[in-house]
């Protein structure tokens, strides 16, 4: 299929009829996409909002509303066939091709904004609990000005905070040295250029064309040096899944990613990188506290759960000394097993992205017997940041990344003491 940069030299994530419909269309200013799969209940509301944006800031540009479907059985595409949109506004109405994901979505609209030499691409959830029209038009200046891509701060609760604060942030912190708050960035906003230079990475085999997705936007666009910005947002609704599930496909997809980072960027993390800054556009959010609901009775469950089903993964992954320190954690009464400290789950997350990848078991399993230990350190943060403002919280995660990056060193000596199973660094390998 053709592009503006050229030609896409994998299958495209757009079938027949989506290349005959942009033909028609020619050229837009801007595409708004959302990948969708069964989510009439969600919709609605984001449908809503994206039109009320249009309306009010974006109606002098020509809109692109594209809509990529997983093959819905509800009403999920009628709810965008019928929603009443203003007159700038042409409807995309597809369904996308490849893999059954999110990250698969998220390719077509790719390739359509390049297709369509659009400005701007942005890239929204079809469920956004607390999206308001403001955030979209915010979301979009940055490209406007000359930034490459564009991602989301959002307060959050301690739990749907948790994986973000405890491993994705530090882990970006050390190994890439970014002040990147918050790179699980369910939407995003990039230029039509890099849009089609996403499109054409090769990764759309992985799990980066499911949830993975949320986590490899931001990693990719630092990788490659490109302009990002945060945009802080305000409080996004929590949409964080069922604590405690024992295969959270939404978690275990961005780990690998982040994980998988290490093989992919050898060369970034192995030598000290630069600080990488990235700035933040727009106004700042005041500090405020969060909500958060009680959930450590499920996660305590999990982990308990998780002890018989993975406990045998743990030997081989834990490092002796650390394998001893779960065990007299796990050995205590009740929940008093849900006391996990920063020191330990630095090395328990460290030891699972070894293995993960220069390990001999398969990587998905090992993600999933990560999980269960994650929840005991997301229940350990609850119980002490819950109450705690945003700036507040801070704190915490500030001795969060100054342990990870002093266990950096030790890391290093480790990974370069083993062969990697796979030779080829520059193959994104997930599945």
């Amino acid at each position: 299929m053709s592009a503006r940069k050229g030609i896409i030299l994998y299958d495209s994530a757009l079938g027949i009829d989506a290349a005959q419909q942009l033909a028609a269309i020619g050229r837009a200013d801007i595409v708004i996409g959302i990948p969708t799969h069964r989510n009439g209940r969600t919709l609605g509301p984001v449908l809503d909002a994206t039109i009320a944006a249009i309306e009010t800031y974006l109606r002098s540009k020509r809109v692109v509303l594209m809509n990529a479907d997983g093959g819905s059985s509800d009403n999920t595409v009628r709810l965008v066939q019928d929603a009443a949109t203003p007159s700038n506004v042409i409807k995309l109405l597809t369904l996308y091709e490849g893999l059954n994901g999110k990250g698969t979505g998220v390719r077509a609209i790719l390739e359509a904004a390049t297709i369509l030499e659009a400005r701007v691409c942005l890239v929204l959830e079809a469920r956004m609990p607390g999206l308001a029209p403001e955030w979209i038009a915010r979301l979009i200046e940055p490209i406007m000005s000359g930034y490459d891509a564009a991602v989301p701060c959002y307060q959050r609760s301690a739990y749907a905070a948790a994986l973000t604060d405890n491993l994705l942030y530090p882990f970006m912190r050390a190994f890439l040295h970014t002040d990147l708050r918050q790179p699980l960035t369910p939407e995003f906003a990039v230029s039509g250029e890099y849009a089609g230079s996403l499109a054409a990475t090769d990764v759309w085999d992985t799990d980066v064309s499911r949830f993975g997705i949320n986590a490899w936007v931001a990693l990719q666009a630092l990788a490659d040096e490109r302009r990002l910005a945060q945009v802080d947002l305000g409080v996004r609704g929590d949409d964080s899944g069922e604590p405690g599930a024992a295969l959270d496909t939404r978690i275990l997809h961005a780990v690998g990613v982040v994980f998988r980072l290490l093989a992919v960027h050898q060369r970034l993390w192995q030598n000290t990188p630069l600080p990488r800054h990235v700035p933040y556009c727009g106004e700042r959010q005041p500090d405020i506290t969060v909500p958060c609901t009680d959930c450590t009775a499920e996660l305590l469950e999990a982990l308990c759960d998780g002890r018989e089903r993975h406990g045998d993964l743990w030997v081989e992954v834990l490092r002796p000394e650390t394998l001893e320190r779960v065990r007299t954690l796990l050995a205590r009464p009740g929940d008093q097993a849900l006391n996990m400290d920063v020191a330990l789950w630095r090395d328990v997350a460290l030891d699972f992205a070894l293995s993960f990848n220069q390990g001999e078991g398969d990587p998905d399993k090992v993600l999933e017997a990560l999980l269960p230990l994650f929840y005991a350190r997301a229940a350990t943060y609850l119980r002490a940041t819950s109450q705690l403002s945003l700036a507040e919280r801070e704190a915490a995660v500030d001795e969060i990344v100054v342990a990870f990056q002093a266990a950096k060193p030790a890391f290093l000596e480790r990974w370069n003491s083993y062969r990697s199973w796979e030779d080829d660094e520059d193959v994104y390998w997930l599945t």
